[in-house]
């Protein structure tokens, strides 16, 4: 705009002045000269202004499992204390934390904790732009938790159900520490599934599938899972319609080519299915809708095994 008004104001100085013949020829040439100058100068665009994301306010960069005589406590680390709302959640059973204005950094999408009787699975997802992370705590057990806030993230106790009702209050967790945060190189890969925290003196574990065998009891179905080693962690949910409980067992092989199909007589399962995937084995309980949480798994030195029926309807060590 102010170099459209300035064009116009010596353009017209400068025709004043030639009409009473007081200026030069050259001295016309340069002046126009001048104006396509100024009128280049005023018309040029401004560069565009780049839309750049806000940095989120917190980064949670890795999550702890420590196991206690009374508890399972995970520790959420991040830099700084986390503000989060927590949602209790039935199917699947867990709790739901959202953490606004936090991102991921590092972490895999699925992470399972060393064998404990009460949390089966951690997930975690980020929202676009880091605007809100996403962790979903799946639990083995209906069980209480008491979230303690950190400088440096967030301690969630989970109490065991078998010393639940012997204790009045939550345990005391305000002590315990995470070791010190390892921060991988840009060289290495973190597999999916890998715990970041060792179990002490864990049992081998199990890579290939041997053997799947059925056995129906007055009052449970078992599945023994047999292997080269022990079955420590399954990702299981259900589904209806039909109904069914499913296993995928990560990084195990299996030596069986095709579905593989069970038929199983009895009140609670119908029939027992597994598949071998690149990644995973798939094992799938038919049963009915009513049975679709009456389910527990016990490792063993071989595999595991999986009880479907009223005998584990209460007692779910998944």
């Amino acid at each position: 705009m102010a170099g459209w008004v300035m064009k116009h104001r010596v353009g017209g100085l400068f025709e004043w002045l030639a009409a009473a013949g007081l200026l030069p020829k050259a001295v016309w040439v340069l002046g126009l000269c001048l104006l396509a100058v100024l009128q280049t100068a005023g018309c040029a665009s401004q560069p565009p202004v780049k839309n750049v994301a806000p940095r989120p306010a917190n980064v949670i960069r890795d999550f702890w499992t420590i196991e206690t005589p009374e508890a399972v406590a995970v520790i959420v680390k991040s830099d700084q204390p986390l503000t989060y709302t927590a949602i209790r959640q039935e199917d699947p059973r867990g709790v739901y934390f959202q953490f606004p204005a936090t991102a991921l950094e590092g972490l895999d999408a699925v992470y399972f904790p060393p064998p404990n009787p009460v949390i089966r699975s951690i997930r975690s997802a980020e929202a676009a732009a880091g605007s809100e992370a996403r962790v979903f705590m799946e639990l083995a057990q209906d069980t209480s938790y008491e979230v303690v806030p950190d400088k440096e993230g967030l301690k969630i106790a989970f109490r065991k159900s078998s010393v639940r009702a012997a204790s009045g209050g939550m345990p005391d967790i305000s002590g315990i520490e995470a070791p010190p945060l390892k921060r991988p190189s840009a060289a290495s890969k973190i597999e999916p599934g890998t715990p970041k925290m060792a179990a002490a003196a864990p049992a081998p574990g199990a890579s290939v599938l041997r053997d799947v065998r059925t056995e129906v009891r007055a009052d449970a179905v078992l599945i023994r899972v047999t292997a080269d080693g022990t079955l420590n962690t399954a990702n299981v949910f259900t589904l209806e319609n039909p109904a069914r409980i499913v296993f995928d067992f990560m990084g195990l092989y299996s030596r069986f080519k095709g579905e593989q199909r069970i038929p199983v007589r009895s009140p609670w399962v119908s029939q027992v299915r597994h598949l071998g995937y690149p990644d995973k084995v798939r094992l799938v309980v038919d049963t009915e809708a009513r049975h679709l949480k009456s389910y527990s798994i016990e490792p063993t030195a071989d595999g595991l095994v999986i009880t479907v029926g009223p005998m584990a309807a209460g007692d779910q060590k998944k």
